[in-house]
């Protein structure tokens, strides 16, 4: 094991010109920017093994198997040594091919190649670039607590579950920081992970409210403000999602109206001045992220790394209405849970878990439930253990045993059977706990 090395870039994954308008997974189809989008990268190295962690600032990752193919060609990277994460972001466009809101529409699936095809090439030169920048590194760890999210089930006057602010549920605060600096103790770039949604301003517009904007969001937010804050520096800060399949910001683009009747519905919407508010959310958890940098040591030279993947697969369900026979992908608001739950397919999950020393980075390709997230982190034999959603092709909601029961929006997203996750999950995130502990 030698001295560390370490190394960050970021390159802009705003469609070019040419490729707009973009497309949204869903429905939202983006004529304007707001604010460009980026991927980062972060590459180290202990003389044994070089590592590289990539975030997007997108909704879902995707063409996993071409972006391993086209690092390990190009940059000479080892599939098993990348760790990819989506920031989980809802004001950016798609690549994600399989989604089942593009693999079916022509149009919108040759539009989404295309894409795919620009940010891998966009993910190549990001890496190309942090792997010049690598230069002596120290690398440190460190956690504190950040205020801006919340449970979003919510238990509404006419007895139903959905979208709304829970301040009493369940919610992870925990903010973990991976950083990496030079000799000279100037950044090179920091890992972020927190567990919230990038839905601050979902379907933000322009001034006129007339065009759907691209923009990273609070992820991108809060990226940019830390990385205008240590210009000086040169540092690039990744940020990732930890476990918030039902974390939602705690300000959003629409608020409920509560009707006399009991009935409500999101009927308050704050128009342009979303991008304001999530401006706000963002410089506040930039500000805990600063706090937390500023009481890091210095940080160790040397690192030992260890990485253990695992694939488990899950029964599925899908969910069919009775009155319409149409799939759902949403709670609604007005009426009880009227649905048929069926058997799908199965769902795979890719865990990966990454150790630095002591410190722990488990990686899975679904939205985990916090609930889930907590109690994984409490049963893990590592302290010091962090959780990171998106990693790979999407699996979907992973929601525990009360949000089936309540008919949680999760419950209506999910393509797993009731109380699979969780029982599943934890078994195997265990093993490969102990797997790490034996080498």
């Amino acid at each position: 094991m030698g001295k560390l090395y370490a190394g960050a870039a970021k390159v802009c994954m705003t469609p070019p010109q040419e490729m707009m308008p973009a497309y949204f997974h869903g429905n939202m189809i983006f004529e304007g920017v707001y604010e460009d989008i980026f991927l980062r990268a972060l590459v180290f190295d202990n003389g044994e093994r070089r590592m590289a962690m990539i975030s997007y600032e997108s909704g879902d990752m995707a063409r996993m198997d071409d972006l391993r193919s086209a690092l390990e060609r190009e940059c000479g990277l080892k599939a098993r040594n990348v760790c990819f994460a989506a920031v989980h972001n809802h004001e950016a466009p798609t690549f994600a091919n399989t989604h089942k809101g593009v693999k079916n529409n022509p149009k919108k699936l040759e539009w989404v190649m295309r894409y795919g095809d620009f940010v891998i090439r966009q993910t190549v030169a990001c890496v190309k670039e942090a792997i010049r920048n690598m230069r002596p590194a120290r690398y440190s760890v460190g956690t504190g607590k950040s205020f801006i999210n919340v449970n979003r089930d919510q238990l509404f006057e006419n007895g139903l579950w959905g979208q709304g602010r829970d301040f009493e549920g369940i919610s992870d605060k925990e903010l973990a920081v991976l950083r990496f600096t030079d000799m000279e103790g100037k950044i090179i770039g920091a890992v972020i992970n927190y567990a919230v949604h990038g839905t601050a301003c979902y379907q933000g517009m322009d001034e006129k409210q007339e065009k759907y904007m691209i923009a990273g969001d609070l992820p991108g937010m809060i990226s940019g403000y830390l990385e205008e804050r240590y210009q000086a520096d040169g540092a690039v800060f990744l940020w990732t999602s930890g476990a918030a399949a039902n974390q939602n910001p705690i300000f959003f683009s629409r608020y409920q109206r509560y009707e006399h009747d009991k009935t409500h519905g999101l009927s308050y919407s704050i128009g342009y001045g979303v991008w304001t508010l999530c401006r706000h959310l963002a410089e506040t958890q930039a500000v805990d992220v600063i706090g937390v940098l500023e009481n890091m040591g210095e940080g160790r030279e040397r690192v030992h790394i260890t990485v253990v993947d695992k694939k488990i697969v899950l029964p599925g369900q899908k969910i069919i209405y009775s009155d319409e026979g149409r799939v759902a992908v949403m709670a609604r608001a007005d009426t009880a849970f009227c649905g048929t739950v069926l058997e799908g397919e199965p769902v795979e999950l890719e865990l990966k878990l990454v150790t630095l020393d002591d410190y722990a980075f488990f990686g899975l390709n679904g939205e985990l439930d916090c609930g889930i997230g907590m109690r994984l982190k409490e049963c893990a034999p590592l302290k010091h253990t962090f959780i990171i959603t998106h990693t790979g092709e999407r699996a979907g909601y992973l929601p525990d045993k009360r949000g089936y029961d309540n008919h949680t929006q999760e419950f209506y997203a999910s393509n797993v059977k009731d109380g699979c996750t969780e029982e599943n999950l934890i078994p195997a995130a265990m093993e490969m706990f102990w797997q790490r502990l034996a080498d």
